[in-house]
C-alpha cells in the first residue's frame, strides 16, 4: 500500500520519518472517511463539525476540545488520565492545536494506536509519533468499557 505524497506526509509527520519502520501502513489512500469517523469505528462518512460532515445531535458545530468532548460521550467515552493499556477498555487520543483539535487515534489492543491521515492512508503507529507540525500535541485521552468482552465470571 502506497502513502499519497510521501513528501509532504513525512514533512508533516517528522517523527514517523526518524527511524526505520516506525508505522505500519494499515489500509490503502480512502477519502470516504476521516481520523474522527475512524477512532469510532466507522470508515464509510467523513466526521467533523461542519454541515458537510456528519455530527451527532445534540453536540455543538464547532472545533473545540468541548465539542469532541461531547461528541465522544455520546458513544460513551469519558475522559481518562493517560494512554495506558487497560484491561477492558479502548481507548482513544485527541491531538490539538492551540486547544483546536486536529485528529484523534485509537488504541488497539496490542498497546500501539492506529489513525486514519485525513484523506490518506491508516496507519499503526506510537501515539508521540504524530506530534508535531501538522496535528500538534496529545490533548486528552477517553476511555469506554471494551464492547463484546465476555466476562471472565459465570453463574451457575
Amino acid at each position: 500500500m502506497r502513502i499519497y505524497n510521501p513528501r509532504k506526509f513525512f514533512i508533516s509527520f517528522p517523527r514517523l520519518a526518524k527511524s526505520p519502520f516506525p508505522f505500519t501502513v494499515a489500509s490503502p489512500v480512502d477519502t470516504g472517511y476521516n481520523c474522527i469517523a475512524w477512532v469510532v469505528g466507522e470508515n464509510y462518512r467523513w466526521w467533523w463539525p461542519s454541515r458537510d460532515s456528519y455530527w451527532p445531535t445534540g453536540c455543538p458545530q464547532e472545533i473545540t476540545i468541548s465539542a469532541f468532548k461531547k461528541a465522544f460521550a455520546t458513544l460513551g467515552y469519558e475522559l481518562c488520565s493517560d494512554g495506558r493499556r487497560e484491561v477492558g477498555y479502548e481507548k482513544i487520543v485527541l491531538y490539538a492545536q492551540k486547544n483546536e483539535p486536529t485528529h484523534a487515534a485509537r488504541q488497539l489492543t496490542s498497546g500501539r494506536w492506529t489513525s486514519k491521515l485525513g484523506k490518506n492512508v491508516d496507519i499503526e503507529h506510537k501515539v508521540k509519533d504524530l506530534e508535531g507540525p501538522c496535528y500538534g500535541k496529545v490533548a486528552m485521552y477517553f476511555r469506554r468499557p471494551r464492547q463484546n468482552v465476555q466476562s471472565s465470571t459465570t453463574s451457575i
